[in-house]
């Protein structure tokens, strides 16, 4: 039986590379595969780079918890690079961060919190979200995710807008830690 999966994918270090890596790896995990355009935002954290986001879904055979454990996975391969921007150093950063957003209408708090709060919370999601995926209905809210943009939409600060992106799907992905792939 296959469950109907959105997950988050950001990204603000080696951004491009992150983002064809994490979508190399995600596609075998999926059936009917759909990729939003890519948005870039401002970091919640002022000093850090800007962020690329998008949103994918698909259908999958995994449970969550093994699906959770490849996600996890996929992240530890992408590794980590030494974050300096603008002259502050933040240290090893994770260079992809794999979110689920929503697995079919469950409502849990582990292995992972779902259906996560992003989706209400961040136009980063929320955008891309309505991108690919503006009649799905939120699992707690029972509000389709298009309502929640088109509420969010007046209520953005500027500081907080995303902007869509022109971004090469079409690049080889990089093969990073590739030997330790699983």
């Amino acid at each position: 039986m296959s469950t109907q999966v959105y997950l988050g994918i950001g990204s603000n270090i080696n951004r491009d590379n992150a983002i064809l890596f994490a979508l190399k790896h995600l596609k075998p995990l999926f059936e009917n595969f759909k990729v939003s355009p890519v948005y870039e935002s401002h970091a919640v954290r002022e000093a850090e780079p800007d962020f690329l986001n998008l949103v994918v879904g698909g259908e999958t055979s995994l449970s969550l918890e093994d699906l959770h454990a490849k996600l996890k996975s996929i992240e530890e391969q992408a590794g980590s690079e030494l974050m300096i921007h603008n002259s502050t150093n933040f240290g090893l950063k994770h260079r992809l961060d794999i979110d689920i957003l929503v697995y079919g209408t469950e409502v849990r708090t582990e292995p992972c919190k779902i259906p996560r709060h992003d989706i209400q919370d961040y136009p980063f999601v929320t955008t891309p979200l309505n991108d690919i995926a503006p009649e799905l209905v939120h699992p707690i809210l029972g509000i389709k995710v298009s309502e929640l943009f088109e509420q969010m939409q007046p209520h953005i600060p500027e500081d907080r807008r995303v902007v869509r992106i022109d971004f090469d799907f079409n690049r080889a992905a990089p093969e990073w830690n590739f030997d330790n792939a699983q």
